[in-house]
């Protein structure tokens, strides 16, 4: 895998004239002029963050691609990939290794309900995981408002939350 950095016009051109597009062509799918694709290729002006989308299906590369002006030549055989993680792995602290990954992985939704289904871990627990925790915090927030307010009853604090409620929708 081998990494190129240019701009996003260099990109743009490379990637067209890549894929044998003409820019009228480019153009015409894309519902602008080809003076617009040519101002882009020369860098004068960027796409709107709406063409991106289409740019990266028509040129067959991601957006970040384009974004970042850096397009990845060709993926590792899959294999060579895996066996080069495999021996990293081992040297690196697995928080580091797990932060470097969600800061790469496009679909991070997509990766976890992957990884859940070749794990058989129930994916859905992650959302029963998230609300006990948010309402073990809400339960947390509760008690410590209760007793830094002094307040003997729920029903104390629920008047206390309400008018908290009121007066910011007041302002």
């Amino acid at each position: 895998m081998v990494d190129v950095s240019m701009s996003i016009g260099n990109t743009l051109k490379n990637r067209r004239v890549a894929l044998n597009i003409k820019q009228e062509d480019l153009a015409e799918q894309l519902g602008v002029t080809d003076q617009t694709v040519s101002k882009w290729e020369r860098d004068l002006t960027e796409p709107k963050a709406s063409q991106v989308c289409q740019l990266s299906q028509i040129l067959k590369i991601t957006e970040k691609e384009i974004c970042r002006g850096k397009v990845i030549i060709k993926k590792s055989d899959p294999f060579e990939f895996v066996r080069k993680v495999s021996i990293l792995m081992q040297e690196v602290p697995q928080t580091e290794l797990l932060v470097g990954m969600q800061e790469f992985i496009e679909d991070e939704d997509g990766f976890l309900k992957m990884l859940a289904k070749v794990s058989d871990y129930p994916y859905q627990l992650f959302e029963v995981e998230a609300k006990r925790e948010a309402d073990m915090m809400a339960n947390l927030t509760k008690t410590l408002i209760k007793k830094q307010m002094n307040f003997k009853t729920d029903e104390e604090y629920d008047e206390y939350v309400k008018e908290q409620i009121r007066i910011h929708e007041e302002s």
